[in-house]
């Protein structure tokens, strides 16, 4: 007998049934493989990530092709969802003493996506206003690691992400936001002293959303 809530109960086929009718039995997603012809019905907004299971207003005919390919690519993006990987996301202006921070704090086992520590191990001084190609290939390691950070295939106990990204909750996956702000005028300080633009972190406050707490988007 089937378990309630899985995809085969009989309220699940019921709403499969009527998302299928509303939409006239043809796939709404259109992807590069698309049948036209839909048999299956899918959930816009996930059910794991607090979609509606049963409302017809969260469902949308689809083909099999199409189905399968957005399941696919949902499961490539989000793998850090199952990983028992946590990941620590270090968010604050230029020169707020980010990376300090996770120095002080990262186990020995963590891995630590910091483009500040890469340039500078690539031979790119600081990531701040810097350009060529050593500052290409430190964004390409960076990217690298990220993307094995996304898809879940870490071991770290935790990764440390460092960003002066000032959306930086809705750019990363993360389970655990850091705030790192000394205060404007220590951060324009410090800026001073290392020959870091002002406008940067200029550009930081003015943008920085009000919301600091973990994005529910992840």
């Amino acid at each position: 007998m089937p378990r309630r809530g899985s995809i085969y109960d009989a309220d699940h086929q019921r709403w499969r049934i009527a998302v299928l009718d509303r939409d006239g039995w043809q796939c709404r997603i259109r992807g590069p493989r698309c049948l036209g012809a839909a048999t299956e019905a899918d959930h816009i907004v996930d059910v794991a990530d607090g979609g509606a299971r049963l409302d017809l207003a969260n469902g949308r005919a689809a083909c099999k092709p199409c189905n399968s390919g957005r399941s696919a690519r949902k499961k490539h993006r989000e793998g850090w969802r199952r990983s028992a990987t946590r990941i620590m996301l270090v968010v604050g202006p230029p020169g707020a003493g980010k990376s300090t921070y996770v120095r002080e704090h990262a186990g020995p086992a963590d891995v630590v996506v910091d483009m500040d520590v890469i340039a500078e191990a690539l031979g790119s001084g600081s990531s701040h206003g810097r350009v060529g190609g050593s500052l290409e290939a430190a964004r390409a390691a960076r990217n690298a690691v990220l993307r094995e950070i996304q898809r879940g295939e870490l071991s770290a106990p935790v990764a440390w992400i460092v960003s002066a990204n000032p959306n930086a909750e809705r750019q990363f996956p993360h389970h655990e936001v850091v705030i790192v702000d000394p205060g404007r005028e220590e951060v324009l300080r410090r800026c001073r002293e290392a020959g870091r633009p002002a406008e940067l972190v200029d550009d930081w406050y003015r943008r920085r959303p009000d919301r600091v707490g973990p994005s529910r988007e992840w």
